[in-house]
């Protein structure tokens, strides 16, 4: 009868331990399952539900490949092979056509007829679906410096090297530690409704990356050498299991002393750990009959979220037992929220400046005043203009510990380590400014510059030769330019609202490249970029990749790499800015003026054909008149 009691209360347990964990993953549903997603694109957890993806990617290919019949004229099949074969040392315009012929026959095979628009034959998406199979990446990476040093032996060897230095560093600093990061994040979730989106850069805010990444370093190596072994494997993964844990409460803790910790911490809790795993084994099984589906939506972020619980539970338990080296998980106000006296006396100051008046500026009014307010923009940074973004500044870090002032958020202030070592620069950048004529003239080129080298650098890679890309003939890419200031200027009013701000991003983005595309067609009858054979692609001229990069690089540009800039250029002297700017101005629109009559144009930059046009059949005559 004992022994059934005892059965009885830890059944009980661990059923309200999993209540517990249910009710977070409620209030953050959105927010953990963006988390763990991450974790699986990382490579980081959850290698399960990445290998169901896969399997799930190539069951659908296979299942739409086996649909597609393609029926190829044998005649011409064989000519064209013939054709290659006798022209293989021309590089003559016949074997571009062939090519181009040869590489049509396979993009139509990889994609069924009539859905152009999910093809899936070029681009980065397809290359990372593709990447274990074909490697497509590093084999133009080998083939460059293979080019470029003259040897093969020596792109073999900078290869390898790269890859193992890129994959180590990844390895240590990034993905193993975004295991602890997540445990943060779910720690901070059972007991606040709000977790600010800055806890993704918890470690190195703290100044305690590297540390944490050298402890979750060897906690792996740990483990993977104990896996060599089926008994030991079991006792130690359970033994460490509270690692990931521990740190993400103290970044301070060393790494012996975190390993050292979990180790006692789990003593006699390892087989209420083992239960609750086969609790939870019906939700594993309905993740695989899913193909991963349900873990991504559920399983996974219920699981981090019921271990979270139970680390909440033995973390408490070790308390009362005063176990050795418990002392140093004094983060209280984790697992608990600060009475209001307490977040009154540390966001006194807050608070009392969030009840004063907002800043005006007065200096503006009328039309200057509408356009600063629903635009962002000013004529010129004013001392008043200065003055009024200073204390705009400070508002909006305010506002941030206003969520933690009203206990809604993990109150910073008063973390066990101590804010004035943490990273500054990474507190806060302060987006919400009015940018000035001069500043956005200069924005313009610095972005159309980096659009033009970073085309050049990635067409240098894919081609292996440099290709001057876009319709004018100077060093810049207008497109990318008038995008940055057209998403600065127009959506300055969702600036406050990053989610609608980036979905507005990649509409705007897209509406611009796509008319963008549409107008140089129109009126030079000829493409300067081919999204066809990209994923979701329209009309060649827009791509789900392209938009993907366009929201991305957006936020990028407003939140953080804007401001940074802007901060450089009031920092320069006017005398010497203005000048710049206006030289700049004037090549440009010679550029401009020059192009629209003769147009940069060729191989690589406007394609081999002009819009509309098929490639030449491939006849006898041909052939003939070719050799």
């Amino acid at each position: 009868m004992p022994d059934n009691k005892k059965k009885n209360k830890m059944e009980y347990g661990i059923r309200m331990l999993k209540r517990d964990a249910k009710g977070s993953l409620k209030r953050h549903y959105l927010f953990f399952v963006v988390a763990c997603l991450l974790a699986v694109f990382m490579d980081a957890e959850f290698i399960t539900s990445d290998y169901l993806i896969n399997m799930r990617s190539t069951f659908f290919d296979m299942f739409s490949n086996s649909s597609i019949t393609v029926e190829v004229d044998p005649e011409t099949e064989e000519k064209i092979k013939e054709g290659v074969k006798a022209l293989d040392s021309d590089a003559g315009v016949f074997r571009k056509n062939v090519e181009k012929q040869l590489e049509d026959v396979n993009r139509k095979i990889k994609s069924p007829e009539g859905s152009e628009v999910f093809g899936r034959s070029k681009g980065v998406l397809n290359q990372i679906i593709d990447f274990v199979a074909g490697d497509t990446f590093f084999s133009h990476m080998y083939s460059t410096i293979s080019g470029i040093v003259g040897d093969p032996r020596a792109a073999n060897i900078a290869i390898i090297s790269l890859l193992a230095i890129v994959s180590f560093t990844y390895w240590l600093f990034v993905r193993n530690l975004f295991v602890a990061v997540i445990r943060r994040i779910f720690l901070e979730g059972r007991i606040y409704k709000k977790i600010p989106v800055s806890r993704y850069l918890f470690f190195i805010r703290m100044k305690r990356w590297a540390r944490s990444a050298i402890t979750m370093g060897l906690l792996w190596i740990i483990e993977f050498l104990s896996s060599f072994t089926i008994v030991l494997y079991p006792i130690v993964r359970f033994g460490f299991f509270l690692v990931p844990y521990i740190i993400a409460e103290n970044p301070d803790i060393k790494t012996v002393d975190a390993l050292k910790l979990s180790w006692r911490m789990m003593r006699g809790n390892k087989w209420t750990l083992f239960k609750i795993i086969i609790s939870i084994l019906g939700w594993n099984i309905l993740n695989v009959f899913t193909l991963g589906v349900f873990g991504i939506l559920y399983t996974n972020p219920y699981k981090i979220c019921i271990y979270s619980e139970f680390y909440a539970r033995v973390r408490e338990a070790a308390k009362q037992n005063e176990i050795e080296g418990v002392d140093q998980l004094n983060d209280i106000y984790l697992f608990a929220k600060a009475d209001n006296n307490r977040l009154n006396d540390a966001y006194a100051d807050v608070l009392e400046e969030l009840d004063a008046d907002k800043p005006t500026l007065d200096g503006l009014k009328g039309r200057n005043k509408f356009i600063a307010d629903h635009f962002g923009v000013v004529l010129w940074n004013t001392k008043d203009e200065m003055e009024y973004e200073a204390d705009e500044e400070r508002r909006v870090k305010l506002l941030a510990y206003k969520k933690e002032a009203e206990g809604e958020s993990y109150p910073s202030r008063l973390s066990p380590i101590p804010e004035q070592r943490k990273l500054k620069s990474l507190a806060h950048i302060h987006y919400m400014r009015h940018y000035s004529l001069p500043s956005l003239a200069a924005l313009f080129f610095i972005f159309a510059m980096f659009g033009w080298v970073w085309e050049l650098f990635f067409y240098y890679v894919q081609q292996g030769k440099i290709i001057n890309r876009g319709v004018l003939h100077g060093p810049w890419l207008p497109i990318y330019g008038v995008g940055g200031l057209i998403v600065l200027i127009f959506l300055f009013v969702l600036r406050r609202r990053p989610v609608l701000h980036l979905i507005a991003t990649v509409i705007l983005c897209g509406v611009v490249e796509y008319f963008g595309g549409w107008a140089l067609e129109t009126i030079f009858d000829k493409k300067w970029w081919d999204y066809s054979g990209y994923f979701f692609n329209i009309d060649g001229r827009v791509c789900a990749e392209g938009l993907f990069v366009f929201g991305a690089a957006g936020m990028a540009f407003i939140y953080v790499l804007a401001p940074l800039l802007d901060n450089m250029i009031r920092k320069a002297r006017q005398k010497i800015l203005i000048p710049v700017e206006a030289v700049l101005l004037v090549l440009f629109v010679i550029d401009v003026i020059y192009s629209a009559f003769v147009p940069n144009t060729g191989d690589g930059i406007t394609g081999n054909f002009d819009k509309g046009d098929d490639p030449p059949a491939i006849t006898s005559e041909t052939l003939e008149q070719d050799r």
